[in-house]
């Protein structure tokens, strides 16, 4: 009975400090009953929260009826305001004898309504402002996606050059392979030559040394 007591008192009130734990295992069994109760009322409110949320539909449409409404009270607010500001004109201007009291009261009924008109005018600001960051959310969020998939293509052509640049290489490689050899029997054919020349003309100038002598 106790513990029962102190359950539907000290957890889920203020306590009264009554009946406490002596023992240390009472002690933890308590620690951990109020954390788990901690954690049991933060999941409530997280879901009740979640749910209670607008989604972003549901934020659009109500971004568009209260701005219907505060348009409608800016109008109203505005029609007000005229007609005040003519009952002021017609009984300070146009009635013969001037009413003090009717001019105090119409002219009491416009500040009232152009107060109104400003106060309904910052109303509408702000949800112009609210949608306004919506907006820009949902623009930044489309603008990242762009981004991202213009950097995801640019990689992919990056690759495919990479790759093209790879295999060019490669057959340059190849190339020099097979050159390298051609050049060096081209060499030595251009060398064989060049000293076969240079054996003739050497011969060519004996006989005639000798002819000569």
């Amino acid at each position: 009975m106790e513990a029962l007591w102190m359950v539907s008192v000290t957890f889920l009130s203020i306590g009264y400090g009554d009946v406490v734990p002596h023992t240390y295992c009472g002690r933890s069994i308590c620690l951990l009953t109020g954390i788990m109760g901690a954690g049991c009322t933060v999941l409530v409110v997280a879901v009740v929260a979640r749910k209670l949320e607008l989604t972003r539909a549901e934020k659009h449409v109500h971004n568009f009826m209260m701005d219907s409404h505060f348009t409608k009270g800016i109008k109203i607010a505005a029609a007000n305001v005229l007609r005040e500001t003519w009952m002021i004109y017609k009984h300070t201007k146009l009635a013969r004898k001037r009413d003090h009291c009717r001019v105090r009261m119409h002219q009491r009924k416009l500040l009232l309504a152009i107060h109104q008109l400003r106060d309904v005018k910052m109303e509408r600001r702000k949800l112009a402002d609210q949608a306004n960051t919506l907006v820009d959310l949902c623009k930044m969020q489309n603008l990242m996606y762009d981004v991202l998939s213009e950097v995801s293509g640019l990689r992919g052509d990056l690759e495919t050059h990479i790759n093209s640049l790879q295999q060019n290489v490669e057959e340059l490689r190849e190339g020099f392979r097979t050159l390298i050899p051609l050049l060096s029997s081209t060499l030595s054919t251009q060398n064989s030559s060049i000293r076969h020349l240079l054996r003739e003309r050497e011969e060519q100038a004996d006989t005639e040394n000798g002819r000569a002598g």
